[in-house]
């Protein structure tokens, strides 16, 4: 007599490979990739579109910096000689008169950028910072001043990292003239409301500029990053707090962690007052009082053994506010620029992997993809290539997106896009399911997939005589959702297995399946 198993819920915790698999509830998944967890289901989600490209010649773009302004919304894309802005529209040069002829090939990679109120402030150490005051594509960048007669140039300093935190600007990393101090940060005195500050000189009485460094085996100083009231810096081996004061000292420094430290810079992300970054190996949450891994016993041995030896500090991580995700992005199997993405959900807890263009992706970052409406008759694609059912995409009132930096065309991707140009290559597979547990044989018989979609998706299964053991696929079936409503199978096994694959550019949705089976021996 046929049995009826309800799998609900099935990979609404993600993926999951560094518990065995046979050890693992219904409710996660061993391996895939391009998906990711929304609304109770997963949701096949990948591939990527160019948004729009430079006009020649390229100027390899490492780093780009969404920009709100009343006027516009702007993209300023940083490379190795020319810095260029993109209004939605057009892109203009705005570099500076200085220029930059010291950024050499690979140094495009080495920009950092934040925002102090409205104002965009970048920094490359080849060069020299400067800020974009007023924010206008008439509007070239202008050196950062170092007091009112003079610019970091002009006193022969430079930093590896410029951030901001409250009214303040912090450079982290020195170099002053031939001496390197790496354990070394600056901070400039309060800027006014919607203005810079007027100096960064330590020993001037009249304001609360200073200069000091982080002691024992920190390490070199990597990125910092505001942590609600504190200030988080972030070195090779540990993390020190700065808590401002305004006394004589400005800032009270405390150690918060001596053995863990920032894998590499722009790979700390906020969210909620809480730090996640990518550590050594790791990827840890940092509340300002604890710090513990939220990759550990899910998916921690992939990133240690995949992420490449030779290009890691070319990691980052980038934000995905709309829906919930922050996104690791690294480079894997000797590509110079991230090209996987471990992206975390921190509402639902959990897993995924998301494959990035194939060449990488220099820099990444949240923002505005604002431009003008599409009218229906210049809409791309058909109905029947949309992702999802009407009114499905918007969760957000804004054009916000996850946007990427391609150097070698100095293009702006589109990386969660609504209608990909690229396959979505969806891989979603769980093994080693025991249906009556491990000494019950079963065979399955039918599937009833719990699918929502406006296109094809092939689904396969397999069984396993014992845990661990090979697998024996069953060729994979085509099945369309809102037309197909079972799949007739047939496949014997201590162990059960399944797999889902995308085809083409279509999404769709899977919340599970009840799973029709009959028992066999025990063994």
């Amino acid at each position: 007599m046929p049995e009826l198993l309800n799998l609900r819920n099935a990979g609404v915790k993600g993926l999951n490979s560094d518990v065995k698999p046979w050890e693992l509830a219904a409710e996660y998944m061993t391996s895939g990739a391009n998906f990711r967890i929304f609304s109770g289901a997963i949701r096949a989600s990948g591939g990527s579109t160019t948004w729009t490209t430079a006009a020649a010649p390229t100027f390899n773009p490492g780093f780009i910096l969404p920009v709100a302004s009343t006027s516009a919304d702007y993209w300023i894309a940083a490379g190795r000689n020319d810095i260029q802005v993109f209004d939605g529209a057009t892109w203009t040069s705005i570099a500076s008169a200085e220029g930059y002829a010291g950024v050499g090939a690979g140094d495009e990679l080495k920009w950092t950028g934040c925002m102090l109120g409205s104002i965009p402030v970048i920094n490359n150490p080849q060069a020299q910072p400067e800020v974009w005051v007023p924010q206008s594509p008439g509007q070239i960048l202008t050196p950062l001043q170092w007091d009112a007669a003079n610019t970091w140039q002009d006193k022969g300093f430079s930093f590896k990292v410029i951030r901001s935190h409250k009214n303040f600007l912090f450079a982290l990393n020195l170099t002053e003239g031939a001496t390197e101090l790496p354990n070394s940060y600056r901070w400039s005195t309060a800027a006014d409301i919607n203005g810079l500050p007027f100096t960064w000189d330590e020993t001037d009485l009249s304001a609360l500029a200073g200069k000091a460094q982080i002691g024992g085996d920190a390490g070199t100083i990597i990125d910092g990053l505001s942590l609600r009231d504190a200030f988080a810096i972030y070195s090779e081996n540990a993390i020190t707090m700065l808590d401002f004061t305004g006394d004589e000292f400005v800032w009270k420094a405390r150690e918060l962690s001596s053995t863990i430290g920032l894998l590499a810079k722009d790979c700390v992300t906020e969210v909620k007052g809480t730090h996640f970054f990518l550590s050594d190996g790791d990827i840890v949450r940092n509340d300002g009082n604890k710090i513990d891994s939220i990759i550990h016993n899910r998916l921690r041995r992939r990133l240690a053994s995949g992420i490449s030896e030779a290009t890691f500090t070319n990691s980052f991580t980038v934000r995905n506010n709309a829906l919930k995700e922050v996104w690791f992005c690294v480079p894997e199997e000797d590509s110079l620029c991230p090209n996987v993405a471990y992206v975390y959900n921190w509402k639902d807890d959990s897993w995924a992997i998301r494959d990035l263009p194939e060449a990488g992706v220099a820099f990444a970052a949240y923002g505005s993809q604002a431009e003008a409406t599409t009218t229906w008759d210049a809409w791309d694609g058909s109905w029947e290539e949309q992702q999802g059912v009407w009114g499905s995409r918007q969760i957000t009132p804004l054009d916000d997106t996850v946007i990427g930096v391609d150097s070698t065309t100095s293009s702006l991707i589109e990386l969660d896009p609504a209608l990909p140009a690229t396959d979505l290559g969806t891989v979603i597979e769980r093994t080693d399911f025991p249906l009556e547990g491990h000494r019950q044989v079963t065979t399955i018989t039918r599937l009833y997939p719990h699918i929502e979609g406006a296109g094809m998706l092939d689904i396969q299964v397999g069984s396993q005589d014992y845990a661990g053991a090979p697998i024996r696929w069953q060729p994979p079936q085509r099945f369309t959702p809102g037309v197909d409503r079972k799949l007739d199978v047939r496949t014997t096994g201590e162990l059960h297995c399944w797999r889902l694959l995308s085809v083409g550019t279509i999404s769709f949705d899977f919340s599970g399946m009840n799973v029709e089976y009959s028992r066999g021996g025990l063994r």
